[in-house]
């Protein structure tokens, strides 16, 4: 028995003729009629009343034209969940971000995401990099966002760039640094920092501390921006980090940037696997994030 068999018995039954049936299917008549012969044959059964030109099922007929419905029925659906699930549109997505990536990108991600495709289930993780990329190469994660710098060069991820900023000093109005702008490594770090923690490119413009900077330049470690945020508000703290972590104090003016003697380029990326990228659904994630990041923090 074969599936185009059951086609044509569907197609012969609801049409009540062979020759509607074969309109319906684009086939010559001898080859539908052909087809349901071989069919009879195998069943051993007559399963259609051929008298005056017509085409009536008989009790046999009936019966194998209802169960070939809802065979039908079923390949059709499972072919469809099997596209969907083929473009990403179902089941689960699994995103990891970091303390910059959570603040700015991930909120629009997944309102877009979920606009998008309704029903697909999100999962969102925050980590610190390495777990996330550890998580990625386990499986346990579809995809990361993260900074340039925190990959090895050697690794296997596909890697898709989102968007460029910088890494930027902000502090409160009437900060005394302002006068001293733009500051070396030595200026900076005679006040207290804080920070997610600093990147390489960074470490290597500051070089070697001595005690009380490296103090100062640990002064407020935390994975939270939030609370980075809020150390330079009522304070002499400097607080590091990318301009857009800083966008809407800058807008608001409750805190401007610190002009530096260096720029320390900010480039986020998203890393997924080779196998995840195939998907349409992941490739449309890396354009809902490029159009999150776009929107430029106004320079005072």
């Amino acid at each position: 028995m074969e599936f185009r068999q059951l086609e044509h018995l569907v197609a012969v039954c609801s049409a009540g003729s062979f020759s509607g049936a074969a309109r319906q299917l684009h086939i010559s008549q001898p080859t539908l009629s052909k087809s349901i012969a071989r069919l009879e044959k195998h069943l051993g059964l007559k399963l259609f009343d051929r008298s005056g030109g017509s085409a009536r099922p008989t009790v046999y007929g009936h019966a194998a034209a209802e169960h070939a419905a809802i065979l039908l029925a079923g390949v059709a659906r499972m072919s469809d969940q099997l596209e969907e699930l083929a473009g990403g549109e179902t089941g689960s997505l699994r995103i990891g971000v970091g303390p910059a990536t959570r603040i700015k990108l991930l909120p629009e991600v997944v309102r877009q995401v979920g606009r998008t495709f309704p029903e697909l289930r999100l999962e969102a993780r925050y980590d610190d990099v390495q777990t996330l990329m550890r998580s990625l190469r386990m499986g346990s994660l579809d995809l990361v966002f993260c900074y340039f710098e925190a990959p090895d060069e050697q690794s296997d991820f596909i890697r898709v760039k989102i968007c460029d900023d910088l890494r930027i000093a902000v502090v409160r109005p009437r900060h005394p640094a302002l006068r001293q702008a733009p500051l070396a490594p030595e200026m900076l770090l005679k006040y207290p920092i804080a920070s997610v923690g600093t990147v390489p490119s960074f470490r290597r413009w500051l070089g070697a501390l001595s005690a009380k900077a490296a103090r100062n330049m640990n002064a407020f470690v935390s994975d939270d921006y939030a609370l980075v945020k809020g150390r330079p508000l009522d304070s002499d703290f400097v607080a590091l980090g990318p301009r857009f972590v800083f966008e809407q104090e800058l807008r608001e003016g409750t805190l401007v940037e610190l002009k530096l003697r260096v720029e320390i380029g900010y480039e986020c990326w998203m890393l997924t696997t080779e196998a995840k990228w195939r998907s349409p659904v992941v490739k449309k994630v890396a354009d809902f994030a490029r159009t999150a990041m776009r929107r430029k923090t106004p320079r005072r």
